[in-house]
């Protein structure tokens, strides 16, 4: 009976020495996720998307809701009203700017951004309104495009679409001909919700989705694919998906001309550097394609790697790529945005100039 008593004794004592432990653990790491949460206030700090309620993006962010992150570069701003990366709602835009994270630009000032360069560049010649999304690809901009040219028909003239990749698979134009592009959710379950609200938290979550595990992973085992906001690309093209981009571009040469409005299609592509130091940028079969294609339906292909290239030898700036990531790596930097907004301007005014004297000439 003793014998028994103290075996229970011991195993009483074990378990609340295992309690004690699990106490300590779960109390360090909550301080842990308390000081990480702090500390991120001064890296990156971003509050958690909502519905779209006008349906022209998977979802914005909280109206005039603050930012900050020092994740790549420095960059700060607040929402507008709309819950886009601008000082202020303009209410008549005449041009609109679609696309990715490299539009929303989160990682400069936000008086650096290509919309708001132009904005002033443009000083009151056009009004240029910025509704880029962080995750939207250009997929995904196309499939809203008739929504967002719907809520400004009234003004709008232009619509440039960004694009950072020109890999088109018959998969991809399906997909935006069904209106089928993966929808990235506002909503979270609790858990979600919780984890995206605790700075600490989301920080580590946001790890583990850009392929933090990839670390332990052999180098040939890891991804070869082009990634950003989490959507992945293969970095080539087949001759079976070569029809895709004539597919592509009639939707949106359809669009044109349903709408009146004109596109223009602007293609940033990421520099390379040779072992000598010269830029590099890419002319694959899928690039010729892309800009083919846009060619043949009459769509604006504005690429900027010849502005980015004089940047590079005259000024000595990548348009990729800050002192917090490596060189000509991540989203566009101030200077990429500068050097994107002056070639955007002098487009659209020489298209303007012409089509001045085409109606002089009418």
């Amino acid at each position: 009976m003793q014998n028994k008593n103290g075996a229970q004794q011991s195993v009483a004592a074990r378990l609340g020495k295992l309690a004690v432990g699990l106490v300590k653990v779960g109390g360090a790491g909550a301080v842990s996720i308390a000081i990480l949460s702090v500390l991120m206030c001064a890296y990156s700090f971003i509050p958690v998307h909502i519905a779209n309620p006008n349906g022209n993006t998977d979802y914005i962010w909280p109206a005039d809701s603050v930012w900050f992150r020092a994740t790549e570069g420095i960059g700060w701003g607040q929402y507008d009203e709309n819950g886009y990366n601008n000082p202020e709602v303009i209410e008549h835009p005449d041009i609109l700017l679609v696309g990715s994270s490299h539009m929303e630009a989160q990682y400069v000032p936000q008086d650096d951004n290509v919309a708001a360069v132009m904005c002033d560049l443009f000083n009151g010649e056009h009004e240029v309104y910025n509704m880029g999304i962080s995750g939207h690809t250009f997929f995904k901009i196309c499939q809203y495009l008739p929504r967002s040219i719907e809520l400004y028909k009234d003004s709008v003239k232009y619509v440039i679409l960004e694009a950072y990749f020109v890999n088109v698979t018959q998969q991809d134009v399906d997909e935006v001909l069904e209106h089928k592009v993966d929808f990235a959710s506002s909503s979270h379950n609790p858990i979600m919700q919780f984890v995206n609200e605790v700075p600490g938290l989301r920080i580590i979550d946001h790890q583990r989705k850009v392929g933090f595990f990839d670390l332990f992973k052999d180098q040939g085992s890891r991804r070869h694919v082009f990634s950003l906001d989490g959507e992945e690309f293969s970095s080539d093209v087949s001759e079976s998906d070569l029809p895709a981009y004539d597919r592509l571009f009639t939707y949106l040469g359809d669009i044109e001309k349903d709408t009146g409005v004109e596109l223009i299609v602007f293609y940033h592509p990421t520099e390379a550097f040779d072992s000598e130091g010269h830029i590099l940028f890419e002319r694959s079969e899928a690039y010729e394609a892309f800009a083919g294609a846009a060619a043949s339906h009459d769509i604006d292909f504005v690429d900027v790697s010849d502005d980015f290239t004089k940047m590079f030898y005259e000024q000595h700036h990548v348009a990729h790529g800050f002192c917090t990531g490596r060189l000509g790596m991540g989203h566009l930097n101030s200077y990429g945005h500068r050097a994107s907004a002056e070639a955007l301007v002098k487009f659209i005014r020489e298209k303007d100039r012409k089509e001045a004297a085409a109606d002089v000439n009418d």
